[in-house]
């Protein structure tokens, strides 16, 4: 047996005590979150990634000069309380 092949057995059989250890109540939401595992599209491919990157960069449309006003006027004198200070103790 490999290394890689113990360790997931060791990995499952934690995992089946901390199953086996939970109040019956909670038991159907794990079952659940380990379905949603299965069907988690929110994670993008590696390949979905490359492709958004490459339009990093670029602008499509004609109201970029419409949108660069719309910061600009949006933009105001930002205000900083510094007292009390959070990070002092």
């Amino acid at each position: 047996m490999s290394q890689t092949q113990a360790d997931s057995l060791q990995l499952k059989a934690q995992l089946l005590a901390e199953i086996a250890a939970l109040p019956s109540d909670r038991m159907g939401k794990v079952l659940d979150f380990v379905r949603s595992l299965h069907t988690d599209s929110s994670i993008p491919s590696a390949q979905a990634f490359l492709s958004h990157l490459k339009t990093i960069g670029t602008w499509s449309g004609n109201d970029l000069q419409d949108c660069l006003e719309a910061v600009q006027n949006s933009r105001g004198e930002a205000h900083f309380d510094s007292e009390p200070n959070p990070f002092e103790s």
